[in-house]
């Protein structure tokens, strides 16, 4: 049987995909305030330094599916509210939640995801014969596996897979947070979130934007794929 070839580089539908999958969900934070962008768990770049992209490729796998997906939050205040490092932070102008290259993340990030690729032994040594290979579902398994690891990394090991210099005052247990302060360039990780990072119904420091973030759980809040 014939397989589709995957796609190892990033399409145009990949942000459409994420935000249908989570239209629905009033409780998810992006519809309640907390601005966040789509992240690909493994990475565009980090595959092609991989040097086995094109191989995945002939497998079916393809890195704009929901399970290498996530939303991340994009400012401080939302990343220091859910407990997850941000995004992105050297920003000097209104934040869009629509438009940001994740290929442009820190080179130690891609080189990681590299690494980690690489490290999987994934079988690929042979060409595909088609979508009845048993190798085909293997391979999927052990790439949204790794997304998965990743994901995870980003929000409870942030010093791990930093997506900004300032990532590690983001982990749940940090006091520090956004150091209440709105941008990466000023943030010097010495003062402690104003608010103890809750953000939620206008609260923040008085260096900082209200934000207008009504998200509120009765739990943390937790990355996962496709979500």
């Amino acid at each position: 049987m014939t397989l589709k070839l995957g796609n190892s580089a990033k399409d145009s539908k990949y942000l459409k995909r994420i935000k249908d999958a989570i239209e629905g969900d009033k409780s998810h934070p992006r519809n309640n305030g907390v601005k966040m962008q789509a992240h690909h768990a493994i990475s565009a770049e980090g595959m092609k330094r991989s040097g086995l992209g094109k191989k995945i490729e002939k497998f079916g796998y393809d890195i704009n599916l929901l399970p290498n997906l996530v939303f991340i939050p994009c400012t401080l205040q939302g990343a220091c509210y859910l407990g997850v490092q941000p995004h992105r932070g050297n920003h000097t102008a209104v934040i869009s939640q629509d438009d940001y290259d994740d290929d442009l993340e820190p080179m130690s990030y891609h080189d990681l995801i590299s690494l980690q690729i690489k490290d999987l032994g994934l079988p690929l040594a042979k060409e595909c014969q088609g979508a009845d290979d048993s190798r085909v579902h293997e391979i999927r398994r052990k790439l949204d596996g790794l997304s998965k690891y990743i994901i995870t990394l980003i929000q409870k090991k942030p010093a791990d897979v930093p997506l900004t210099n300032i990532a590690g005052h983001f982990s749940p247990r940090s006091p520090i947070g956004c150091g209440g302060v709105d941008s990466v360039s000023a943030h010097h990780g010495l003062s402690k979130c104003a608010v103890e990072r809750m953000h939620a119904g206008g609260r923040q420091s008085a260096k900082q934007k209200d934000e207008n973030i009504t998200y509120r759980s009765d739990r943390p809040y937790q990355l996962k794929p496709g979500n």
